[in-house]
């Protein structure tokens, strides 16, 4: 039997507001909003970003502390809620590890880059790395390149990294011209190694080709990641209704490829297994 396909919703991102999309949630209720609607598509884990007062991505530990308890509150029965460090090029990897330990989360999402810049981080990055592995939050490695899969294979090989109770997110069309991505994207990365040495991984992708980005994602045995952040354009080509329509039409698209889509509760069995031995 093959393995079902998780879906993530990214459903606001760190930057957009709602010039982009009305329906981009920015506050603690919009977001619980957003969420109950995306469950019942077929998302079985949320991507949150927090937002302030203004609307601004923060790291603030209170804030995010507040939007975990309550989200997680409403939530933890249909989604696993993963918060990100993302440093939106104001926060170093002392304020991104602070949010982390300050709050707990269940799942994390971490740019590889932005927590081991060079090498002289690369002490103190590996110290947190077995930290969440001993806290079992399962962690999310994002990588946005091909240079970024090695580094992260040498850290694995160089015991810099655990190799337990993570799992990747290959990003596509971040750093392209218009951030608009491709499917052939996706051979910028060593996709045989990864399956070959049984690494869990999940792709995103920028621009309108999204969907077609995660199906080929998919057929290579990958995990998919849709909404606001990253696109906000439907299959048909016009802007989509929210968040939970871009969930829909993965989910729909999955049953056609003869894909099962996993639950939260799906994913949590398969966090446990990934902290096994």
């Amino acid at each position: 039997m093959q393995k079902g396909r998780n879906i993530i919703v990214a459903p606001n991102g760190a930057r957009r507001g709602k010039e982009a999309h009305e329906e981009l949630p920015l506050t603690l209720d919009e977001m619980s909003q957003c969420l109950t609607l995306c469950a019942d598509a077929g998302a079985a884990m949320a991507h949150m970003h927090v937002r302030d007062k203004e609307g601004k991505h923060t790291l603030d530990v209170a804030l995010n502390n507040e939007w975990l308890t309550e989200i997680r509150k409403q939530h933890d029965h249909d989604l696993v809620i993963q918060l990100t460090t993302e440093a939106v090029g104001q926060f170093k990897p002392h304020e991104q590890m602070e949010l982390v330990r300050g709050t707990q989360p269940e799942a994390v999402s971490l740019a590889l880059r932005e927590l081991r810049p060079n090498a002289s981080f690369e002490r103190d990055a590996s110290r947190f790395f077995y930290e969440l592995l001993e806290r079992k939050i399962y962690t999310q490695y994002i990588l946005y390149d091909a240079a970024d899969l090695s580094l992260y294979f040498q850290m694995l090989n160089d015991e810099k990294l655990p190799n337990r109770g993570h799992h990747l997110l290959l990003v596509l069309g971040k750093y392209k011209k218009g951030m608009l991505s491709a499917p052939t994207d996706l051979l910028n990365f060593d996709i045989k190694r990864i399956s070959c040495e049984g690494i869990s991984w999940a792709t995103c992708a920028f621009g309108e080709d999204e969907h077609q980005c995660l199906a080929a994602a998919m057929s290579l045995g990958g995990d998919v990641r849709v909404g606001f952040e990253n696109n906000l354009v439907n299959l048909m080509g016009q802007h989509a209704i929210n968040n939970a329509e871009l969930v829909q039409q993965l989910a729909l698209l999955s049953q056609k490829m003869g894909l099962n889509i996993n639950s939260a509760e799906d994913l949590r069995k398969n966090i446990s297994r990934s902290f096994e031995s």
